[in-house]
């Protein structure tokens, strides 16, 4: 019988039987593992260092091809999440999407550091959630090796810092002048519709600072950044979201859900 410790991020947790709950939780080195809590109901400690999105110590043994939970104790319980639905429904999406870019026995890499920061930021802050899952969305792009070049744009090669394009499926910029003389080339009854059509989301130069901002931060100051007007706010989160989506080629129920939630929480 083997016995080990590990520091985990617990990501889901299903039951399994009457008392008993599948584990699935992120470990640095042996990536996503599954652990099988016996009991957990009836252990209060257990119970509470086991809940997704906690991190936590876990003593384990391997017996007959499984990992079982010994004890289990909690290190950081990221309590913001638990006191605000749609903070619990955004940290659900969170962890689907952790959940896509691990596997089991690959070393988890810096998705595990940026999503503990993630909730870190998440748990602590209020008002910001757009902004939070939009730096976690386009971050984890770039860890999962789909880094846009935001720097000159695809078609003239010049340097962009103004109103451009962001064009998803090719990980590049488009410049605002190239776009439009592509449109005049082209019987199409409005830019936005071309836009849409060729995955081409518009950027102000606030929102394409922020995005090469997150690309490229150290990974402790991705979300130290600010995005004072609502526009160029939304024009940085629906990039971001897109980007991510179409490059992992899926969507997430759990994304869905959580913008059912949002929509349905009144304003503060």
């Amino acid at each position: 019988m083997q016995h080990s410790s590990a520091d985990v991020l617990i990501l889901r947790s299903v039951p399994r039987g009457d008392n008993d709950r599948l584990v699935s939780a992120l470990h640095a080195e042996m990536g996503r593992i599954f652990v099988l809590v016996k009991g957990a109901s009836s252990k209060r400690r257990e119970a509470a260092a086991t809940e997704p999105y906690v991190w936590c110590n876990m003593e384990l043994y391997r017996k007959n091809g499984v990992t079982w939970l010994k004890s289990a104790s909690v290190i950081e319980p990221f309590a913001g999440l638990r006191f605000d639905v749609d903070k619990l429904f955004l940290a659900a999406y969170i962890a689907d999407v952790v959940c896509e870019l691990s596997d089991e026995g690959t070393p988890a890499g810096e998705i595990l550091p940026l999503t503990l920061n993630t909730y870190h930021v998440l748990s602590r802050t209020q008002g910001e959630m757009a902004r939070i899952k939009a730096a976690f969305e386009m971050r984890a792009a770039c860890i999962a090796g789909f880094t846009p070049d935001l720097v000159a744009c695809e078609s003239c090669g010049c340097e962009v810092n103004e109103d451009a394009y962001l064009n998803v499926m090719n990980g590049s910029i488009v410049c605002r002048s190239c776009f439009e003389r592509a449109q005049n080339a082209l019987p199409v009854p409005t830019p936005e519709a071309e836009a849409q059509r060729r995955l081409l989301m518009p950027l102000d130069g606030s929102a394409l600072s922020a995005l090469r901002f997150v690309c490229t931060a150290d990974p402790k100051r991705v979300f130290a950044f600010r995005l004072t007007d609502d526009a160029c706010l939304a024009r940085f989160c629906a990039a971001a979201e897109a980007y991510l989506l179409n490059h992992l080629e899926r969507g997430f129920e759990s994304l869905q859900n959580y913008k059912r939630m949002a929509r349905n929480t009144p304003s503060t």
